[in-house]
């Protein structure tokens, strides 16, 4: 599962990074706290073929859905099964999209505590996750442009934490996941947990709980000592 991430990379450096087009980078600005529901940039193939960044809404809305709603129900789709999925195998086939982000949170569970972490490569480089998208078409006639998360198996590293984590591409696979003819045994090898060397995770603040708070203070490395006070709400 990936409920919460952040993304705080530059515009102009997500560009280059993705050899991308961005065609509305005013509305692309930093976000140490993203929750589903929320306009994100992910990186999706153009009408000319061309990589574009744009923004869409995290938590994917099916274009046969009849409430908008069932988009935080549909914040991740699950590497094994989304091929067979009838909410997700259309996208899957023909709308694959990339995620960029820093990091993603996640919370392990210590009694009745949740222990917030923040998941980032090794590198520091971007994390790209594997994605699909889709349009809806709203009762008022407007479009909404949506998107998933894939997930697949945590590694070692992760795995004491929570059992399951988001699909993290290579630089180098990024236009293999795009390419609408890539074949789906190909894209089945890509997704794959991030090797455990290129992994690196620490503690972070409780504040990261609160939607609210939005900061790069989240980021800040905590000591191992659990909260104290019971059950931390997530807020979602």
């Amino acid at each position: 599962m990936c409920g919460r991430y952040a993304l705080f990379t530059a515009p102009d450096e997500l560009e280059k990074y993705f050899e991308a087009i961005i065609s509305n980078a005013g509305t692309i600005e930093p976000n140490y706290n993203v929750t589903p529901g929320m306009m994100m940039p992910v990186v999706a193939v153009g009408r000319e073929g061309i990589p574009v960044i744009t923004t869409f809404r995290w938590g994917l809305i099916p274009n046969w859905a009849k409430d908008p709603s069932i988009g935080y129900k549909m914040m991740n789709a699950r590497s094994e099964t989304i091929a067979e999925k009838p909410s997700f195998a259309m996208a899957f086939e023909r709308r694959r999209c990339v995620i960029p982000s820093n990091g993603f949170y996640e919370w392990q569970r210590e009694g009745k505590n949740r222990i917030p972490h923040f998941v980032r490569r090794e590198d520091d480089v971007i994390m790209a996750y594997a994605g699909i998208y889709d349009r809806w078409r709203s009762p008022g006639g407007g479009d909404v442009f949506s998107y998933s998360i894939i997930t697949t198996t945590a590694n070692e590293r992760i795995r004491p934490i929570h059992e399951r984590m988001p699909v993290v591409l290579n630089r180098q696979d990024v236009r293999r996941w795009l390419h609408p003819q890539t074949p789906r045994h190909d894209l089945q090898e890509l997704m794959q947990p991030l090797p455990v060397a290129q992994t690196r995770v620490r503690r972070v603040s409780d504040a990261v709980n609160k939607p609210a708070n939005n900061h790069a203070g989240l980021l800040e490395e905590q000591d191992d000592e659990p909260p104290v006070g019971g059950i931390i709400p997530l807020g979602l």
